[in-house]
């Protein structure tokens, strides 16, 4: 054999056994297995409750930014693992605090807020039943004989006084 043709054959030697070992680890790297539909509706319906970070009022699931993307494939894997979705949802949480839930949990400081248009509410109607309860009934003491003529009187004089000095109009 010439030294020429040895030199080949040793190169096509190592090019098949990297090949070999290339092809090898493809395909003992698993693919990962798609989600079922039921899967698929769980991560939609876990994405349409976390925020965009980017956006102003999206959910991860309707954005379409690069991150949003990321998160929703988190998002999979973690569906993909069994998580279930409080977990998902609390990792999210953990990760980047309560304001990337679109729909935050009701403690503390957040539950008076939700609470203050109700109370508000509430008030508002009691302050406009009182008004009205008020307005609408009879007077407490009905006048006496006396009271009323001198009211008459009082309205009579005021009838009759001149009116005040001011400046004088003039009819057209």
């Amino acid at each position: 054999m010439s030294p020429g043709l040895l030199r080949r054959l040793l190169a096509l030697l190592c090019a098949v056994l990297l090949g070999l070992g290339a092809a090898q680890d493809i395909v003992s790297v698993p693919a990962d297995q798609p989600l079922s539909v039921e899967q698929e509706r769980q991560v939609e319906r876990i994405g349409m409750k976390i925020h965009c970070p980017i956006c102003s009022g999206e959910s991860i699931a309707q954005s379409q930014t690069d991150i949003s993307r990321n998160m929703m494939n988190e998002v999979r894997d973690m569906v993909r693992q069994g998580r279930s979705e409080a977990e998902i949802l609390r990792t999210f949480a953990s990760s980047y605090g309560d304001r990337i839930l679109l729909d935050p949990p009701k403690t503390g400081i957040t539950s008076l807020l939700w609470m203050l248009p109700i109370l508000l509410a509430a008030a508002a109607a009691f302050g406009w039943w009182t008004y009205t309860h008020r307005a609408t009934r009879a007077p407490e003491q009905e006048l006496t004989a006396d009271q009323e003529a001198r009211i008459q009187a009082l309205l009579n004089a005021a009838d009759r006084s001149p009116p005040p000095p001011g400046p004088s109009r003039k009819s057209p």
